[in-house]
């Protein structure tokens, strides 16, 4: 039993927890119990684990798997790592799954926004538009085409100043992308021939 690393795992803990990396937080605390071997903690750790399981307790995430809190008794370490194994199983499951379903749903949201816009532009309302486009970036993440779609829509709508806006914005964050470098360059070029 290293008594030294247990005690860093479990010092870690709450740096994780208010860092929002809760399955690392539930990671270490696994690490700590097994490192136990099966025994029961010494009296100068006891402590450390519990303020551990009460920091992991404490968090919604937890709260929202199980509504009552854990606590640590000495001798039943072996129950602890089991249950904590359990649970950090669910988290990582959970985790990948939530993330793969929030990524989607804003996806999804964004490429409505979009298409919003576009219709209220064939339709000659640009305010609207406008503000479709806007509340599209409420769900932007890194997907830097979105700037080019919106450009795109602008430019077949007659507004290349605005779509020169959104082309300057996109390159801001991804300068060389040449997608919209080109359509930068027929932006210009639109502009240029139509006097605006």
């Amino acid at each position: 039993m290293n008594t030294r690393k247990i005690r860093e795992d479990l010092g870690r803990i709450r740096t994780c927890v208010q860092r929002r990396e809760y399955p690392r937080a539930v990671f270490l605390l696994t690490t700590a119990l097994r490192e136990l071997g099966g025994q029961t903690a010494p009296t100068d750790l006891r402590g450390d684990y519990r303020t551990a399981i009460a920091d992991i307790c404490a968090d919604p995430a937890y709260k929202k798997e199980y509504s009552q809190p854990v606590a640590y008794q000495p001798g039943k370490e072996r129950e602890l790592l089991a249950f904590f194994n359990k649970f950090y199983k669910q988290v990582m499951g959970q985790e990948e799954e939530e993330d793969y379903e929030a990524t989607l749903q804003r996806k999804l949201q964004l490429d409505r926004c979009i298409s919003n816009g576009k219709k209220f532009l064939a339709e000659h309302k640009l305010p609207e538009a406008e503000e479709c486009f806007a509340e599209a970036f409420k769900y932007y993440k890194n997907e830097v085409a979105a700037y080019g779609m919106i450009a795109r829509a602008l430019i077949d709508a007659g507004e290349y100043v605005r779509a020169l806006g959104h082309v300057k914005k996109g390159l801001t964050e991804k300068p060389d992308d040449a997608e919209l470098r080109r359509i930068a360059e027929e932006c210009l070029r639109l502009r240029a021939q139509a006097g605006r």
